[in-house]
């Protein structure tokens, strides 16, 4: 088969989809170099600090693997030079130790083992190692295939953002769902629980028909702050489709509403506890508690 030209590599890796479409191209420009040589790569979990999984190409098939090899194992200068993920490194006289840890078989013949960083917004992702066989003409295979890698780290880093992308929104809708489901029980529950009270209501009906108003009107604000949330969650989610840079805000406009959400979730269940404890002749006293309880809450202070 006739080497494909780096722009030719190029399409095809812009149209790769998922990792291992990305990696097969690149398999198949190593073996027009030298069918000796051997690639693997493997994903970074910045999260865990370690590889964990390996991707290879075995008789033209992806294989995958997980894996659990810390960053940890490779001496200094090499875990800066993956950082910098400019060029590929050379571990010398501990290449055969390395390509056992990280599932090479054992060479035939000598050679060297290299390794590459993959980055995703300047943060390591992953590593593309090569087994290269020792030559003793012309250029080195990791001389020759380093255009090609330039490329596939080009289309690890899309890949990996689409990836990503994916998962957030998946993410978000599940919490998304899940907000809007409890929000609606809880008020359902509290609705349920002020008509009672009403029902309970005796002595002066205007005054307490007045209390329970104030407490009804205390339930509709938390039902606009759940559509708030809804709407607040939404344009998150849009944020996230447009840009992966973003996640990191999305993930701290989640945390603030969440803590919001458990202080609506306290008052409720305060609000739940004192009606079921309460008598059914002490109606008014009922009512006084209620509001004292909705207005001692942070929100409720902050108007």
């Amino acid at each position: 088969m006739a080497s494909r030209t780096l722009a030719g590599l190029s399409a095809v890796l812009s149209a790769a989809r998922s990792l291992p479409e990305a990696l097969s191209a690149l398999a198949q420009e190593l073996a027009e170099v030298d069918r000796a040589a051997q690639l693997a790569v493997f994903e970074y979990d910045q999260q865990r600090a370690v590889l964990c999984r390996r991707t290879s190409i075995v008789d033209g098939i992806p294989k995958a693997s997980e894996l659990g090899v810390s960053l940890d194992h490779f001496p200094g200068p090499i875990r800066k030079a993956l950082l910098l993920s400019k060029q590929f490194s050379d571990l010398g006289a501990q290449s055969d130790d390395y390509m056992k840890l990280l599932g090479f078989p054992a060479a035939q013949e000598s050679g060297a083992f290299l390794l590459r960083g993959c980055t995703l917004d300047g943060e390591l992702a992953g590593i593309v190692a090569l087994q290269e066989p020792k030559r003793v003409f012309g250029a080195r295979v990791s001389e020759r295939i380093s255009p090609a890698v330039d490329l596939f780290a080009l289309a690890f880093e899309r890949v990996s953002e689409r990836e990503a992308r994916i998962e957030a929104t998946t993410r978000l809708e599940q919490l998304t769902r899940q907000l809007h489901e409890e929000h609606s029980r809880i008020i359902a529950d509290l609705e349920r629980k002020l008509a009672l009270a009403r029902a309970a209501a005796s002595g002066d009906e205007t005054e307490s028909e007045k209390r329970i108003a104030e407490l009804e009107a205390a339930a509709e604000k938390a039902r606009v702050d759940a559509r708030a949330t809804a709407q607040r969650l939404g344009a998150v989610e849009e944020q996230v489709e447009s840009a992966v840079g973003r996640l990191e805000k999305a993930h701290r406009q989640l945390y603030e509403q969440n803590e919001a959400i458990t202080q609506q979730r306290n008052l409720l269940y305060r609000v739940e506890r004192m009606l079921r404890d309460s008598s059914a002749g002490d109606s008014h006293k009922l009512v006084e508690d209620l509001l004292a309880v909705v207005s001692s809450t942070p929100s409720a202070e902050a108007q």
